[in-house]
């Protein structure tokens, strides 16, 4: 239930935080499982939310295990569908807790599920395909080959125009499906794990190597129609805008997580502080302007991203 709601909500505040969001191969979003989508990482957890968002089944994640330590957080992430997996670096003790995720993995796609692996096992600020791919992925795969369970597998890049500006511009490009075309009963899990990770790193350098284009420049009469409702619209969030952008900023100083955690205090906060305008206005100008904010706030925003 929270995740379908988020997935929804995400969208609907998506075109506030980025100016375009663009598809190469959009008919794979409504791919079915049994299905492993291989993606790059080049930007946190938004990331994840943008395939959570777009893709038509729900999806479960593996996830970096050190944010399962705090038990809401934990609670919270199971919630979205998020399972752990733990490195080297989160402790010894920790890497045995991988087989239960492992597990979980393969009942998800033996129910026909949908699973998103981060296939380079980290984040990074990157624009190119960071080798060797990681030996997760393959494992769970291989598994369900062996066990008859028809898992197919989905490469997919993404790619920002900036890591840090906004608003921003963003492509999917989603490539080919792979599926298993051999007998792998009497080869050693490691050869298919290679086999695994040459395809996918192959599929994902082809996407990757497919540059986007460089969004045009609007026409100049364009730009002088948004310019006054933007500049409407910059003043009136600047309020709210400016002290979570300042947050941000301290929060994230030098690591991956800034666009991810703007993301989400815009998607939780924004409603707040339209609510509290209105309720200001009613209490000066009565209530038939409590619904003004409400509706003419958001289209200012919206003139701001697409002027910007």
């Amino acid at each position: 239930m929270l995740s379908t709601f988020l997935k929804y909500w995400v969208r609907l505040a998506l075109p506030f935080f980025a100016k375009s969001i663009k598809f190469q191969g959009k008919k794979q979003l409504s791919q079915k499982g049994p299905l492993v989508l291989a993606v790059n990482h080049p930007n946190s957890f938004l990331d994840a939310v943008l395939m959570g968002a777009f893709m038509h089944d729900p999806v479960h994640y593996l996830a970096r295990g050190d944010v399962f330590r705090i038990g809401w957080v934990r609670w919270l992430l199971t919630q979205i569908k998020m399972l752990p997996i733990y490195r080297i670096r989160d402790g010894k003790d920790k890497l045995s807790l991988n087989d239960q995720t492992f597990e979980k993995s393969r009942e998800v796609l033996e129910k026909n599920g949908i699973l998103l692996v981060f296939v380079e096992g980290f984040c990074e600020h990157q624009t190119t395909l960071q080798l060797p791919l990681k030996k997760g992925a393959p494992r769970v795969i291989d598994t369900c080959w062996r066990q008859g369970i028809p898992v197919r597998i989905l490469p997919i890049w993404i790619e920002y125009s900036s890591f840090t500006a906004y608003p921003k511009q963003i492509e999917i490009r989603m490539g080919k499906v792979l599926e298993n075309e051999e007998d792998i009963s009497k080869l050693e899990p490691s050869v298919v794990w290679q086999k695994i990770n040459e395809s996918t790193a192959k599929a994902l350098k082809e996407l990757e190597l497919q540059k986007a284009k460089p969004e045009q420049r609007q026409p100049a009469f364009l730009r002088a129609l948004f310019f006054l409702p933007a500049m409407l619209g910059a003043i009136l969030h600047a309020p709210l805008y400016l002290p979570l952008k300042s947050i941000a900023t301290k929060a994230t100083r030098n690591n991956v997580h800034y666009d991810s955690i703007m993301l989400a205090v815009m998607v939780f906060t924004y409603p707040l502080y339209l609510f509290l305008i209105a309720i200001v206005l009613n209490a000066f100008a009565g209530w038939p302007l409590f619904f003004l904010p409400l509706m003419v706030m958001p289209l200012l925003a919206r003139c701001y991203v697409l002027w910007k």
